[in-house]
């Protein structure tokens, strides 16, 4: 039983679940565009969210259970964010015009966007044991551009929606827990550094 409730199978079935229900009622006409746009962009935000919450929190809270299964599977939520960022992207595309999609483009609600998604698909595509290995020190390197794909994702949000409150109360706790992360990251290396000299 406990191996059932740790499979990355059954994490990924619970992650997509949402997903993949919003799709067959958008399909069957139960759910609409709006209601579709709104559920993914939520869902990628939030899983975003917490693949950047899981260090931190494990430097938190060491002795508590769930950071460490959050770092573990933080792989996953990173790639279930992108995937909902892709059917977001992709109802848009379906549902609009071609002409409105060329004129909104460079809006800035809508580039902050569409360069998010676009730093977004390198990052999914290497986020796999094999593109660990290969790319070796530089897959860290390449990782880090989650960060400033983030900060697109508030943008976007933000200007979108004309409203800063929700995007803030869903990034907030995530900036402080990164500053939380580097001060201690610091800390420990300086602590270090002492002790070997």
């Amino acid at each position: 039983m406990k191996q059932i409730l740790t499979s990355k199978y059954l994490v990924w079935f619970v992650l997509m679940l949402p997903g993949i229900l919003f799709l067959v009622g958008w399909e069957r006409g139960t759910v609409t565009y709006d209601s579709l746009m709104h559920a993914t962009g939520e869902f990628s935000a939030r899983f975003l969210i917490f693949s950047l919450i899981a260090t931190p929190l494990m430097l938190l809270l060491p002795e508590y259970r769930f950071p460490q299964w959050l770092a573990h599977h933080r792989r996953y939520f990173g790639l279930a964010a992108f995937a909902y960022g892709l059917v977001h992207t992709m109802a848009y595309l379906l549902e609009v015009p071609s002409s409105q999609v060329w004129k909104e483009f460079f809006e800035l609600g809508m580039l902050t966007g569409w360069i998010g998604f676009i730093i977004w698909i390198p990052l999914a595509m290497t986020s796999n044991n094999y593109s660990v290995r290969k790319l070796s020190k530089n897959w860290k390197k390449l990782q880090r551009f989650t960060y400033p794909a983030a900060l697109l994702v508030v943008l976007h949000w933000m200007l979108i929606h004309y409203n800063w409150k929700p995007a803030l109360v869903h990034f907030v706790p995530v900036l402080l827990l990164q500053i939380y992360r580097v001060w201690k990251q610091r800390d420990t290396e300086y602590a270090e550094n002492l002790i070997y000299r």
